[in-house]
């Protein structure tokens, strides 16, 4: 490849490898927030099931079920039971993930947990299309990750996927703004600029945390 063509690749997945770092994590530093680790959304731990553990690979299908249908409860309860606050959106380890969709419901059933909890949440009736999905930003410190949960744990983020709900502006997305040659470094020199805002949540209710999944 042309040198200017690795350049530009390379500076596009910096860019966008920011982007994801900003939307998840933010910058503590600066004093922003992520999609996972808002200090203002509501955090809880997840049940205990009848194994004694929280963790869902100790858990039934149905227990499972129950920590899903919690959180999007809660966010419905503290949006005042409008639906357009019920969370539509969850966000989980990708371990956690893998295990939802290769274990089936039960030796004798043949659609996989995953598909399980899709189809049976409080929201499904109710028009509500649920979307679970693999992050890497909600893996606990205990695990290798991020440390998004609290104590290390791994941890579900459930959030309505709204943009009335949930922003964040990409004001000027990555542009070459100007090119000119540099007789001294017998080269030319490329300015890179681009400028994004925050993670936006306009509204706290429609979103929650679960630790210890």
């Amino acid at each position: 490849f042309p040198s200017h063509d690795i350049l530009d690749k390379g500076i596009r997945l910096k860019h966008n490898k920011t982007m994801d770092n900003n939307v998840y994590l933010g910058f503590p530093k600066l004093g922003t927030y992520g999609i996972t680790n808002n200090p203002a959304i509501a955090t809880s731990s997840a049940a205990t099931g009848a194994s004694g553990s929280t963790l869902w690979a100790n858990k039934t299908p149905d227990e499972i079920l129950d920590d899903i249908n919690e959180v999007m409860n809660a966010t419905w309860a503290a949006s005042q039971y409008d639906l357009s606050g019920m969370a539509n959106h969850i966000l989980v380890p990708p371990e956690k993930y893998k295990y939802l969709v290769s274990r089936k419901v039960s030796t004798a059933g043949n659609i996989s947990i995953l598909e399980f909890l899709l189809e049976n949440n409080i929201g499904k009736n109710q028009g509500i299309d649920l979307s679970i999905a693999p992050s890497r930003w909600c893996i606990g410190s205990n695990n290798g990750g991020v440390g998004a949960g609290t104590g290390g744990a791994d941890r579900m983020v459930a959030y309505a996927n709204d943009e009335d709900r949930l922003q964040v502006d990409e004001t000027v997305p990555l542009m070459r703004a100007m090119t000119q040659p540099d007789a001294t470094q017998f080269a030319y020199l490329t300015d890179y600029v681009a400028q994004f805002g925050q993670v936006k949540f306009l509204y706290l209710t429609p979103a929650a945390y679960v630790d210890g999944i």
